[in-house]
């Protein structure tokens, strides 16, 4: 069932002549239990905010129903108490946006001014992130120049060492094959000293030998190197010494004093060598 309500005039300051009105149709009077319902609706909106909400208790949606309320084209008529009670609520509503409008920016200008802040300040840690990893860069950078220089010196030094590890190789090698001929030589030098020293000894043995043997004929009176028996009677005298065993026994006598006058003789040369003179033979 639609309830009619007496027509009011609206009056919009700021907007109009002052002899200008605005006709208003059928416009409610604004129910308490609604405006404290769409309050505590309105509570839970982001947009309304405790500081706007205590200052103006209005919300959009009431303020578009109000609006939506006055019907064009009405008659002229009084203004009444609901009327100024409607403008009062635009008046309140309009200022309520103006404030949140106001707030709205202030939040947009903080959130931007903390943005900017912690944009700087991850700008600033960045930076100095960069520097000191530009530094790494830098300290690794000579590092590597440090130690490519210290490898090319080292290179250097091993081709120096392989040169002269190659030099005193090649040096031994002369050095051996030098010696092993040296060795040869000395060798076949030794070789011919000894023989010749050999047959020099062995012609002072046989001079003196002979020298020897002839100072012991001489001293002992012996004439001939062999007994001189008469031709003729050699085998007269074998035959006559063999039955005998007296003459057997001579001769064994015989040859056994041959055999010491042969090793006494031996031991006077040797004497005589080492003295180097003559032994008592030849006295």
């Amino acid at each position: 069932m639609v309830t009619e309500t007496p027509a009011v005039l609206v009056v919009v300051p700021a907007e109009v002549a002052p002899g200008d009105v605005h006709p208003a149709g059928n416009v409610e009077v604004p129910n308490p239990e609604q405006e404290s319902s769409s309050l505590a609706s309105s509570e839970g909106d982001p947009v309304n905010d405790a500081s706007c909400t205590s200052a103006s208790p209005f919300s959009y949606a009431e303020l578009e129903e109000k609006l939506k309320q006055i019907p064009p084209g009405l008659p002229l008529v009084k203004p009444s108490a609901q009327m100024f009670e409607m403008v009062e609520t635009l008046v309140s509503g309009l200022r309520g946006m103006a404030s949140q409008y106001d707030l709205f920016t202030d939040l947009l200008r903080t959130t931007d001014y903390v943005k900017l802040i912690t944009a700087r300040r991850e700008n600033e840690a960045l930076r100095v992130d960069l520097a000191d990893a530009k530094g790494r860069e830098e300290s690794m950078h000579a590092r590597l120049l440090e130690a490519s220089d210290e490898m090319a010196g080292l290179r250097g030094e091993v081709r120096q060492l392989r040169t002269e590890v190659s030099i005193e190789k090649k040096q031994r090698e002369d050095l051996q094959l030098r010696l092993v001929a040296q060795k040869e030589e000395l060798e076949r030098e030794f070789a011919a000293e000894r023989e010749e020293i050999e047959a020099e000894y062995q012609k002072q043995v046989d001079d003196t030998f002979i020298f020897g043997y002839r100072c012991c004929m001489k001293k002992n009176g012996i004439k001939r190197d062999v007994p001189s028996i008469p031709p003729g009677e050699e085998r007269n005298f074998t035959t006559r010494l063999l039955p005998d065993s007296l003459s057997l026994l001579q001769f064994f006598c015989y040859n056994f004093s041959f055999c010491i006058f042969v090793y006494c003789f031996k031991l006077d040369t040797f004497h005589g060598l080492s003295n180097g003179v003559p032994s008592s033979f030849c006295k």
